[in-house]
């Protein structure tokens, strides 16, 4: 039998990418830049990608964290032609896309008014839960880093982070893309891409902590 046919995309990120992937092999990969507006740039380079294939077993899909709104254009775009192809989408989030030397990595984001984000991978995979902390908190946990020898990587620059200079050295910009995403997935076992298969894609940033209640009462309980 020969290898599936998979489409990798990945938004989340400042640069961009899709790519088909024949088993382990990259057949075709586009790189661009997708700043304030994937929804723009996407289509391009994903029409030129789709003219080489006329089926596909799967869709991997980058949910971040990262950007917000390029989050939501990568999905709905594996959405759509998910259902044209009747294939699976499969939402990994993007930090699982970025390669390492490390066996146990933490990826740290700044999450905006005076938080921060700290999560932990093993072997590249998600370990633990995500967690959001202050900047002394932050501290903590790089120094724990550099003491168990962890490396540590962001989608931010590391001058977004409030802490010592010899803490910011510590955190290397990463990024990630569509063909370390395929290829994450690639990995997994065949119960776990089936477990992925029917996970609903949605934004990393729609999950808690992220979600907030407001304080006010809705008109209703007024």
């Amino acid at each position: 039998m020969s290898d599936p046919l998979i489409l990798a995309i990945e938004t989340s990120v400042e640069n961009g990418s899709v790519a088909i992937l024949k088993g382990e092999k990259v057949i075709l990969e586009r790189s661009f830049f997708a700043g304030r507006k994937p929804s723009a740039t996407l289509w391009a380079p994903l029409k030129e990608v789709m003219e080489e294939i006329s089926s596909l077993s799967a869709i991997v899909v980058g949910i971040g964290p990262g950007s917000y709104n390029g989050s939501r254009v990568g999905i709905a775009a594996a959405q759509g032609i998910a259902l044209n192809f009747g294939c699976p989408v499969i939402p990994l989030c993007s930090f699982e896309g970025v390669t390492s030397n490390s066996s146990r990595t933490l990826a740290i984001g700044d999450a905006r008014r005076g938080h921060f984000s700290l999560q932990q991978l093993s072997e590249g995979r998600l370990l633990g839960s995500f967690s959001l902390v202050d900047n002394e908190k932050l501290a903590e946990a790089l120094r724990a880093s550099a003491e168990n020898n962890e490396e540590v990587f962001s989608f931010d620059e590391p001058n977004r982070f409030p802490v010592a200079a010899d803490l910011q050295q510590l955190i290397h910009r990463k990024t990630s893309s569509a063909r370390t995403l395929a290829a994450a997935y690639l990995k997994r076992s065949e119960s776990e891409r089936e477990k992925l298969s029917q996970t609903v894609a949605e934004p990393f940033y729609l999950r808690e902590p992220h979600i907030t209640v407001g304080k006010r009462k809705s008109l209703l309980e007024r």
